[in-house]
């Protein structure tokens, strides 16, 4: 077979097998978001333990794969592995849950906690991520047996191969695979590709009789035989300041293009297209620059870094000014993916120019496959450090423009550390480059984060209530950026540009958040806050005489605003010996815990954030469940602005399925769903004996009742099965589970102008109002 025609067939598999890996590694994390939560500390844990396996695989490639004969068709066995293990990795994630709730249990420090996340988080994606990192070094290999210069062209054009279909993974798997055919079934149509690409290398392996150099001592060399330091040290450089940007980046883009599920999977995809096209720009340098390419490559990134940074605060004013003209999900989803690549095209474009170049350097090395193995490792060791270096140190100590400068000053710095090999007129060029880099990065201006933070990006518009002038901004990996400003005497909380809560007219719907399930609990012995706002939900909690208040909260700066910002309005009841604030995932604080509940509320802001919806599917209405003491209530926020009766319908229908009797209020133009596993029946006498307690009568706003938050009932379960009828789908459709995720792909598409408003949903769920509610739910 021409060698030509080999390495086409081997390149085609090899873009297959990128954008498998990426479905890959975006499918594991979301199974294992449901299992250990959607905080920061654990999402580092899986790509600390993904990364992890990718070094493994690595290295034991290098090690093993000198005695190798044939190493495309190893390659082929290790396709095989990984697609067979995937066929049936769903099956083992109800294992995997077991043992990590068993860990739990017996570990409350955070270190341990994140170790045992580590270690579970290992054991499941350690074989497909060993089996990725194991495929470059075989296939490095396999191209050194074409000789010549063209092994050079070939092994980073593989490469950019499979960086390129790692892009288009991100892309289909977010907008088509996963919400087309679920989780599971994307993950075991994704493995069986993955072996239909392992039997075709394993094909076209036995087909070639010896696909690699006979001795791999003692092949066709150019240049040294090992490893040199700056090699070394550039892969892991590279892999570090790159992962660092990418955290940032991700940060960053949450203000400019949102958080949704799509949003991420956008991100993604511009940020690996843009990384396989440093290739030939490589390729480029090299041939014009030759010694100095890869000095010359850390500086241009360096520049285009800091060049760059002017573009985030104005991308704001392209959302707004498109807004009369882009109505429609999918333009909007378009102009957002403009944004992001007219952001970050040309500096990842030039960052990823180095690590190719590195691997060019030794894609004619007679030890090749070790040699690549040891510079993959390197690079992922960087990766694994840039990433939690920049998440959880750079990032909150200097903010996001900041970091951007210090990592271009970083590439910068080692451009000029490998300038010492040069001649010296390309030294002064090449070093005036790189410090003009590091001039222009600290002379831009500070951005404008009154725009920056307008969440223009939403509904492309700027908002009325945006802030005027700020008291608080704090950015970091949990929550983004918080900030707390001033808009006439109006104090609100906003993070990412979305709003939050605020010290005036959304006091009533987030005190309801806590009225009205404590109107049925059975007895006030312990309740479960999950999100916390402003922390009104919260002290009106604290108001009934709990003895005790759970708090779950992701962000540490949005505990840290209601704590110090928003005290008048929450009474202070962070201070409270009665609640305590857990810097955890609601859902994971039920999953391990063991405390029986009589009332849990759940209060987000918007279900479409990705990972939001995670408290809306049907599994984690069966661990609330089953943490609800006897007669306990389940309170849902249910959104109704930029939403349908379809997406309404499908939460309760979700809901109904662990939870036979429910209840449906809107307060103040928000919706809450009280359900439970007995009756909804409470007194009149006993809202007025709650009444008496000066604390809840302290907790009511101005011309505010319990009976008042009671006549928002609008429907029950009584009248959800004609509201499912008329959604227009079956039922099976719209059930939100973890495999099944309706909501979250689901949500974000309404966020447009024809879309419905409050306005136009309450006449559509006025439609179901059920005579006599009042008089059934609250008896004399």
């Amino acid at each position: 077979m021409p060698k030509r025609t080999t390495f086409a067939g081997i390149a085609a598999l090899y873009l297959l097998s990128g954008g498998l890996g990426l479905l890959y590694e975006v499918a594991f994390s979301k199974y294992l978001s449901f299992v250990f939560g959607a905080t920061a500390y654990a999402s580092s844990a899986v790509l600390v333990a993904f990364m992890g396996g990718l070094s493994l695989g690595a290295h034991l490639s290098g090690r093993l794969g000198r005695r190798v004969a044939r190493p495309l068709l190893v390659y082929g066995y290790v396709e095989l592995a990984i697609g067979a293990f995937c066929l049936i990795a769903p099956s083992l994630f109800g294992i995997v849950t077991a043992a990590y709730v068993a860990l739990a249990a017996h570990v409350e420090q955070l270190p341990l906690l994140s170790a045992a996340r580590y270690l579970v988080a290992s054991s499941i994606v350690f074989v497909p991520a060993a089996g990725m990192g194991a495929t470059l070094p075989l296939l490095a290999r396999f191209v050194r047996g074409f000789g010549g210069h063209g092994s050079q062209r070939r092994l980073i054009a593989l490469y950019a191969i499979n960086t390129a279909g790692g892009a288009m993974g991100s892309l289909l798997s977010a907008y088509w695979i996963i919400p087309s055919l679920g989780l599971s079934t994307a993950v075991r149509t994704s493995a069986l590709l993955s072996m239909l690409v392992g039997a075709t290398a394993c094909g076209l392996g036995r087909r070639l009789r010896d696909d690699a150099p006979a001795d791999p001592t003692t092949g066709e060399t150019s240049g040294e035989t090992t490893l040199t330091f700056d090699e070394l040290s550039v892969a892991v450089a590279s892999g570090f300041l790159v992962f660092a940007s990418e955290v940032i980046f991700v940060h960053l883009l949450a203000l400019v293009i949102g958080t949704s599920v799509y949003a991420f999977g956008l991100m993604l995809a511009i940020f690996l297209v843009c990384l396989a096209a440093g290739t030939p720009v490589a390729s480029l340098l090299v041939r014009f620059f030759k010694d100095g390419a890869l000095s010359l490559s850390l500086a241009i990134a360096a520049m285009a870094l800091a060049a760059s940074l002017p573009i985030w605060d104005k991308l704001p004013d392209l959302f707004a000014s498109l807004g009369g003209r882009v109505v429609d999900w999918p333009g909007r989803e378009s102009v957002r993916g403009l944004a992001a690549f007219g952001a970050l095209a040309i500096p990842v474009t030039c960052m990823g120019t180095t690590f190719p170049l590195v691997i060019r350097a030794i894609a004619n090395k007679s030890n090749v496959g070790a040699d690549v193995a040891k510079v993959t490792v390197a690079n992922t060791v960087g990766s694994m450090a840039g990433s939690i270096v920049a998440g959880f140190v750079v990032l909150p100590r200097f903010g996001s423009q900041r970091s951007l400068v210090l990592v271009a000053c970083a590439y910068a710095a080692m451009s000029l550390w490998m300038l010492r090999r040069l001649p010296r007129p390309r030294q002064m060029a090449l070093g005036g480059l790189a410090l003009t880099a590091i001039v222009i990065a600290w002379v831009i201006p500070g951005w404008n984060l009154f725009d920056l933070t307008s969440g223009a990006n939403v509904y492309f518009e700027r908002q009325d209530s945006s802030p005027r002038s700020f008291v608080m901004v704090h950015e970091d990996i949990h929550g983004g950026v918080t900030t707390v400003g001033r808009n006439g005497g109006v104090l609100s909380l906003w993070t990412n540009g979305k709003f939050q809560g605020n010290d005036a007219d959304e006091g009533g719907a987030q005190r309801g958040f806590a009225h009205l399930p404590s109107m049925f609990a059975p007895r006030f012995d312990r309740a479960l806050v999950v999100g916390m706002g402003t922390g009104t939900t919260v002290g009106t909690m604290a108001a009934y005489p709990y003895r005790r208040v759970d708090v779950a909260e992701l962000a540490p700066a949005i505990v840290e605003a209601a704590r110090t910002h928003f005290a008048h309005v929450n009474r202070g009841a962070l201070d409270d010996p009665r609640v305590h604030v857990m810097l955890e995932d609601g859902r994971n604080v039920l999953l391990v815990g063991t405390e029986k509940y009589d009332v849990i509320t759940v209060e987000l802001s918007s279900i479409w954030f990705a990972g939001a919806a995670n408290l809306y599917n049907r599994e984690f209405y069966e661990i609330a469940k089953r943490r609800l003491a006897d007669g306990g209530v389940l309170q849902q926020w249910v959104q109704l602005h930029h939403t349908t009766p379809r997406e309404i319908a499908g939460i309760l229908a979700t809901l109904r399925l662990e939870f036979p009797y429910l209840a449906f209020f809107v307060t103040e133009h928000q919706g809450h769903v009280i359900a439970s596993q007995k009756p909804l029946v409470t007194s009149v006498s006993h809202l007025s004996e709650l009444e008496r307690d000066p604390r809840v009568r302290a907790a009511l706003g101005p011309g505010e009742s319990l009976l008042g938050f009671a006549r928002g009932i609008l429907f029950d379960e009584q009248s959800l099965d004609e509201l499912i009828r008329d959604a227009g789908a079956r039922i099976d459709q719209i059930i939100s589970t973890d495999d099944n995720l309706y909501l979250e792909y689901a949500t974000p598409r309404n966020n447009v102008p024809s879309a419905d408003m409050v306005s136009d949903t309450m006449p559509k769920l006025a439609r179901y109002e059920t005579p006599g509610l009042l008089d059934r739910h609250f008896v004399p």
